[in-house]
């Protein structure tokens, strides 16, 4: 019964090594698992705050094409309301014209002024609608930009 208990606990001990050696096995397996999901985690975390960056930067350029575009629309407005009143110049220097193609006695100097005057004001709104003209479109593409941008943001995030 001697030698019995002996190899039942050579036996036990090989079963305890072999648990030790699974445990330690398992432990190992562990800690990698362990490690890899905080490099996992960091990972993640580091790409949301580059996508909260992005995002952050893609509303300030926004905010700031808005507002390009609503100071572009001011002055169209403004260069609107200097056209009205160009034509309504041009308007009685047209029924000034006619009155000296009639034969009425007018002031040829005051005449030529007015045209003058009424030309080089209607110089002035062109360029300037030119200009605004340009930052329209400028703004226009710049929020296209902006909404692709944002679009590429939603397929990114889907992913």
């Amino acid at each position: 019964t001697y030698d019995v208990l002996r190899e039942e606990n050579a036996m036990l001990r090989r079963v305890v090594r072999s648990m030790q050696s699974s445990w330690e096995s398992q432990a190992c397996t562990v800690r990698r698992l362990e490690r890899q999901l905080k490099a996992s985690l960091a990972k993640e975390k580091r790409e949301a705050q580059e996508l909260q960056s992005f995002v952050q930067r893609t509303e300030w350029s926004l905010q700031l094409m808005t507002q390009r575009a609503l100071e572009a629309e001011s002055n169209v407005e403004k260069l609107k309301q200097e056209i009205f009143i160009l034509q309504g110049e041009l308007e009685s220097s047209k029924v000034e014209n006619e009155n000296l193609k009639a034969g009425q006695t007018t002031d040829l100097g005051a005449v030529k002024h007015n045209i003058d005057f009424a030309l080089q004001n209607l110089h002035k709104i062109i360029t300037s609608a030119n200009w605004s003209i340009r930052q329209l479109t400028s703004g226009a593409e710049s929020l296209h930009f902006v909404a692709e941008v944002l679009k590429s943001t939603g397929k990114i995030s889907e992913v």
